[in-house]
């Protein structure tokens, strides 16, 4: 029951978060937020195919490849969040998604969620390895909003 209430609360608390963002910011980052989240149910697909883990306790039951409270709360929010700290400043943002990656694939919400809660477990992948794939995604998606503000930059000037 306790896992049950700690991932409703990861998939909804999140968003109540953004009632301290500018209405501008949101918007303006939102696309970023919703390729996180893109990104992460592409990779929770894959990954559940290749036995990456094993989801033990999950929320909406048909939806069990993925980590429903990661993909659709915490994730998107995160990602907005840490967009509107640190976009324009490149290796802030880097640093800070290590640091954000590294307690969600190492230490210590992993260790939580796995060794404590039994919500998931790894089976072939290792939370290094998962630490770096998280790392490479927020590389991912900074270069795909820099393009998303590009264009849609360069259409207001036409227009």
């Amino acid at each position: 029951m306790l896992n049950k209430i700690l991932l409703w609360t990861i998939l909804i608390a999140p968003w109540f978060t953004l009632f301290l963002i500018k209405k501008e910011n949101i918007k303006r980052f939102m696309p970023a937020a919703f390729c996180a989240s893109y990104l992460m149910i592409i990779y929770n697909v894959v990954a559940n195919n290749q036995k990456h883990w094993v989801i033990n306790d999950t929320i909406i039951p048909w939806l069990k490849p993925l980590f429903v409270s990661g993909v659709f709360g915490a994730f998107p929010v995160i990602t907005l969040w840490v967009f509107h700290f640190t976009y324009g400043k490149f290796w802030k943002y880097l640093i800070t998604n290590i640091i954000i990656d590294f307690m969600f694939a190492v230490f210590p919400l992993h260790y939580l969620f796995q060794e404590v809660l039994n919500i998931y477990t790894l089976v072939t992948i290792t939370p290094w390895w998962r630490f770096l794939l998280f790392v490479f995604f927020s590389l991912i998606i900074y270069v795909y909003y820099k393009w998303q503000e590009t264009m849609f930059h360069s259409k207001l000037k036409s227009t």
